[in-house]
């Protein structure tokens, strides 16, 4: 019912006049020395037009101060950013070389590559979708030739109106997937109920009850426990309506690996919904203390369990479990979801942004025949 991979976590990437968004995660390497490229070819952003390249990325086309360069740079190396990923169409070379267009990759947990890209302004004149995607394919190559199985599917985030990514990810390989729906929820002090602790029943709501013969409870942190949180989610997969075209492009471990990196783990607020001892759903909070709110980074149950009010219940939950660590919780939906859109709605979620998400498989945006599957 919501996150689909591609949600935006700021606390682990700096702004940048580019889009994307996601977890980050580290490592090194680099690429050989080549010769000067194309307007429409990609290179490894040397050394001497690394600023250059940061200035174009950061900026959007605007300029940018040399502190906010610097900035990024002493951000970088804490973030997990691996800055010799740092990919670029180039025009000329020696000291007239000018960066046309300016791709980031960031390597994330779930091996995933989420690709930071310079902007642009409005649709743009099609050789710069063509520069653009050039650095795109060559940030991708550099991250596989870095990084190995471990990037593995790449993710970007853009803005609606920015009718030059459409042309610039699609010409690299990437899909439009959907149209991303960002919610927030004020939290007050009175939302507050109770108290959670690993392994211990969640409590429904006051005055409610789970239905059925259904049980929450709160990880433990047990290998069982990990064996039922995959279960659950791979239940409440079925038949989803957010994403569905993701079905398959990770394993379960991956996709347990990039909601954990979310903000930070507790596995007092990741819970498991079962019948009868099956495991047929789960819900997944992550604080997020850098910017004061709690994120839903997961809440999904399986078909058995749709109709019966369960949602709404869980999300009620969610508000008094969240509320003494945030002002806010935030998730993502995808916007054809409807159901889960009229609850959030109807439990005080409001839409402060929209992104439209792109994805592929690494090795078919660097044209490798056949898709491997997760």
């Amino acid at each position: 019912m919501t996150s689909t991979g591609t949600h935006d976590d700021s606390s682990k990437t700096p702004n940048t006049g580019g889009e994307g968004g996601g977890e980050a995660g580290g490592g090194g390497g680099g690429s050989a020395a080549q010769s000067p490229p194309t307007a429409t070819s990609g290179i490894a952003v040397p050394p001497e037009l690394r600023h250059q390249a940061l200035a174009r990325l950061l900026g959007g086309g605007s300029t940018v101060p040399d502190t906010t360069i610097q900035s990024f740079l002493d951000q970088a190396p804490d973030l997990g950013i691996d800055l010799a990923l740092l990919a670029a169409a180039v025009r000329g070379d020696g000291p007239s070389a000018q960066v046309r267009q300016v791709c980031l990759p960031v390597v994330g947990a779930g091996r995933t590559v989420m690709l930071f890209v310079s902007g642009g302004v409005g649709g743009g004149p099609p050789e710069a979708s063509a520069e653009r995607a050039a650095a795109i394919r060559e940030g991708v190559r550099l991250a596989t030739e870095a990084y190995g199985e471990r990037a593995h599917l790449a993710q970007a985030l853009a803005q609606p109106r920015e009718r030059w990514a459409a042309a610039s990810f699609e010409a690299a390989g990437l899909e439009r997937l959907t149209i991303l729906s960002y919610l927030a929820r004020t939290l007050q002090p009175r939302d507050a109920e109770g108290s959670l602790a690993p392994g211990n029943p969640v409590k429904a709501p006051e005055k409610a009850a789970w239905p059925g013969a259904i049980t929450v409870h709160a990880m433990d942190g047990s290998a069982s426990d990990e064996a039922r949180l995959r279960q659950a989610l791979d239940a409440s997969y079925e038949d989803t309506m957010d994403c569905p075209e993701l079905a398959g492009l990770r394993t379960i471990e991956d996709i347990v690996a990039a909601h954990r990196d979310v903000g930070e783990f507790d596995p007092a607020l990741w819970w498991i919904i079962e019948r009868d001892s099956t495991p047929l759903g789960c819900l997944l909070l992550n604080r997020c203390p850098a910017q004061t709110c709690v994120e839903l980074v997961y809440i999904g149950v399986a078909p058995a369990l749709r109709g019966l009010g369960l949602g709404r219940l869980l999300l009620r939950r969610a508000i008094t479990a969240a509320s003494p660590h945030g002002r806010e919780l935030r998730c993502a939906v995808d916007e054809r979801n409807t159901p889960a859109r009229h609850m959030y709605t109807a439990l005080g979620f409001r839409e402060t942004e929209r992104r439209v998400a792109y994805v592929a498989l690494v090795q078919d945006m660097l044209g490798k025949q056949g898709k491997s599957r997760a």
